[in-house]
């Protein structure tokens, strides 16, 4: 487990530069974590091959290079994240997006990790 007890950008990003966490160790232990819980936030949850490719994704990068470097995000489940479906939390509405929506995009440009898809208030699915 990490212990980083403020998970904030800015104690991330210092955790980073100062060697005392890395981003796989804050994001697969998100992930275990987030998996742990019994949960209706999350609809789809990346799977960790799709966490593993993203980390790979930033090597030679730091924190000096991306500014959301190894940040973990999470996606309303109504915007768009290639790889991982679009359901609106309707099951009925589901697609499989090709490419991700701009603000993934530009999120994932500047080096943060989308954990998965969260669930929406007017669509709540058990």
């Amino acid at each position: 487990m990490t212990n980083i007890p403020d998970l904030s950008i800015a104690k991330l990003l210092q955790a980073y530069r100062d060697d005392s966490a890395t981003p796989e160790q804050v994001i697969l232990d998100a992930w275990e974590r987030a998996g742990a819980e019994d949960s209706t936030i999350w609809i789809t949850r990346s799977s960790k091959e799709q966490l593993l490719a993203s980390l790979a994704a930033l090597s030679g990068e730091s924190p000096d290079t991306k500014p959301l470097f190894g940040i973990p995000f999470a996606i309303k489940d109504n915007i768009d994240c290639a790889g991982i479906p679009t359901t609106a939390a309707c099951p009925e509405w589901s697609y499989d997006a090709e490419q991700d929506a701009f603000v993934v995009a530009q999120l994932i440009k500047a080096g943060a990790i989308p954990m998965g898809k969260t669930n929406l208030d007017q669509f709540r699915s058990e």
